[in-house]
């Protein structure tokens, strides 16, 4: 982070925000630190908490994000303090999920054949975002450990990793020159989801659970799943990490409040879900037409993949009136829904072409 954009963003600060706030001042403060050499890269990336190096990368992500954060954590110090704790894994240098596209991979090898030999790969996650540079390090580094939940390992092909690798479940700790981090299970956006600690610094490096603007999507391909989802938010707050690092998007100071917002903003939306059943909505189109009438049609289809876990996650609840079929519903979730938004968005379209052209529009 350059002065000059650290001062851009000290003109919009608010106390309450939930992305910037201090981080510009230490932006600031680091901005000596980033000439360090710490990473040989020309990208632009940052230095918070003190140790822990973000790297954005472009990356086969999904709107409004182009980048997933290459975390990159190597003790210049390395600590002996790995003998009081039983490690799943020991390294002098850790990176996190190395997702970058294929035009980027040379820069990730700058980023990675500095390091320590004794390099562990931690992968919160199997998406392409997050796992698209793992073959770049495995050619660099054959002696590299990657770990990852069994979930996610048996999606990541072999030609992405097919040495050492270590499946792990959460509650395991990793030893990084001296330093201790601690793997936590969050399932919810994935089934295989993973989060990790940072002890010294009790930052919390959280996936895909949240991200730096808007709100998380869950993977219901792959196990996504609203209970879940919900458990380890709670989870996250229990733990009273000091930052929230996610993988796409800026650091969080405030992660109370940002895991609280989360929260109220799942549970409105599931009440909004519960009132358009209750208003005599049966099929999926109907809900996410009802539920978000108001957003771009063109992101109807992600976003129906969270409509569908919120409506079974009320089933669980047994909220759900008596009239609506959940086995009528989920014949709905198929062809039927996909025919039905393109008709849907067609017809924006063509609405929009015949409109007088407008130079402003709400989000």
């Amino acid at each position: 982070m350059s002065i000059q954009s650290c001062l851009s963003w000290l003109v919009d600060v608010k106390p309450s925000s939930d992305r910037v706030g201090p981080l510009v001042v230490l932006g600031l403060i680091n901005d000596s630190v980033h000439s360090s050499g710490k990473v040989d890269t020309a990208l632009d990336y940052q230095e918070y908490p003190p140790g822990v190096i973000i790297v954005p990368m472009r990356s086969r992500t999904t709107k409004p994000f182009h980048t997933t954060n290459l975390v990159v954590f190597a003790p210049e110090s390395v600590k002996n303090k790995c003998e009081d704790y039983n490690f799943v894994a020991h390294g002098d240098a850790l990176i996190v999920d190395p997702g970058c596209r294929a035009n980027f991979h040379k820069e990730l090898l700058k980023v990675v054949a500095p390091l320590s030999k004794k390099l562990v790969v931690f992968v919160t996650h199997h998406h392409r975002d997050h796992v698209d540079g793992l073959s770049v390090i495995q050619k660099c580094n054959p002696n590299a450990t990657l770990l990852a939940h069994k979930n996610s390992m048996r999606r990541i092909g072999k030609g992405d990793w097919s040495l050492n690798h270590i499946s792990v479940s959460g509650g395991e700790d990793i030893c990084i020159g001296g330093q201790r981090l601690n793997i936590i299970f969050a399932p919810g956006h994935t089934d295989g989801h993973l989060a990790l600690l940072h002890v010294d610094t009790h930052s919390l490096i959280v996936g895909d659970h949240c991200v730096g603007q808007g709100s998380a999507l869950l993977d219901i391909t792959s196990g996504g799943n609203m209970t879940d989802y919900f458990q380890s938010t709670y989870k996250f707050i229990d733990l009273a990490p000091h930052v929230l690092i996610p993988m796409h998007g800026r650091v969080n100071l405030w992660p109370k409040h940002m895991l609280c917002g989360y929260l109220k903003n799942r549970r409105s939306r599931e009440l909004s879900i519960l009132e358009a059943i209750e208003n005599g909505a049966k099929t999926l189109i109907d809900i996410v037409a009802n539920v978000y009438s108001e957003v771009d049609r063109s992101l109807w289809i992600p976003a129906s993949s969270n409509v569908r876990l919120h409506v079974e996650h009320l089933a669980q609840q047994n909220k759900l009136p008596k009239e609506f079929s959940i086995k009528k519903f989920q014949r709905t979730c198929g062809v039927h829904f996909i025919s039905r938004w393109i008709w849907a968005y067609l017809a924006a379209e063509l609405s929009v072409t015949v409109q007088e052209p407008t130079y402003t529009q709400r989000y």
